[in-house]
């Protein structure tokens, strides 16, 4: 194991990232994310949102409590940050093999996610997806972007676990191969950040 995949086990563990994304601006990012997640179930009592590299599952108050809501991350040590609540299904996973049937999810979302996935991973996570969401579901992605000017978010990237930040040009054109984008939003934290809404094509 190399110093920077050394590194990048402990900044990636539940309690270590919880800090991390405080620090860089996770309540920020969620006054953009919360108004997005509300509009899926503005209509829809009942539903099953999927959580791609859902962590400590803190994207479950998004929903209400009568959606199902499963978090899917690959390691397994966010199973032993809290105990396993009635609401909250959590399954160990990766996002290019995602553990669901088809046409299962009302919402996938993906947050701050891509730039853990390197090249062959990403554009299969985005099939999977696609292939877990029902037809007219909404799939909701959020990241940082790669921006080579902007200095201080390059030492973040540094810091982080991932190593495959992108650019936003790279990110939407990936995405636009499988869903139909309807909505995007770009904002500043420490990162320049992306939001995208897109359903899957007719």
């Amino acid at each position: 194991m190399s110093f920077r995949d050394a590194i990048g086990r402990v900044v990636s563990h539940p309690t270590i990232n919880e800090f991390q994304t405080r620090l860089l601006g996770r309540s920020r990012l969620e006054a953009h994310l919360n108004p997005v997640a509300a509009r899926t179930f503005a209509d829809a009592p009942v539903g099953t949102v999927v959580d791609i590299g859902g962590g400590t599952a803190r994207s479950r108050a998004m929903w209400p409590a009568e959606w199902t809501y499963y978090s899917i991350d690959p390691d397994a040590r966010v199973l032993e940050v809290e105990a396993t609540d009635k609401h909250i299904e959590r399954l160990v996973g990766d996002a290019a093999a995602l553990p669901l049937p088809d046409n299962s999810a009302d919402v996938v979302l993906m947050q701050c996610v891509s730039h853990h996935l390197d090249e062959s991973t990403w554009p299969v996570s985005l099939v999977e997806a696609n292939r877990v969401l029902k037809p007219g579901g909404s799939f909701i992605f959020l990241d940082g972007v790669w921006r080579k000017r902007r200095w201080f978010s390059r030492v973040f990237w540094k810091l982080d676990a991932g190593h495959y930040p992108r650019t936003s040009d790279q990110l939407e054109t990936a995405i636009a191969k499988q869903f139909q984008v309807v909505e995007t939003d770009r904002f500043n934290v420490v990162h320049h950040s992306i939001l995208l809404t897109a359903r899957p094509f007719s």
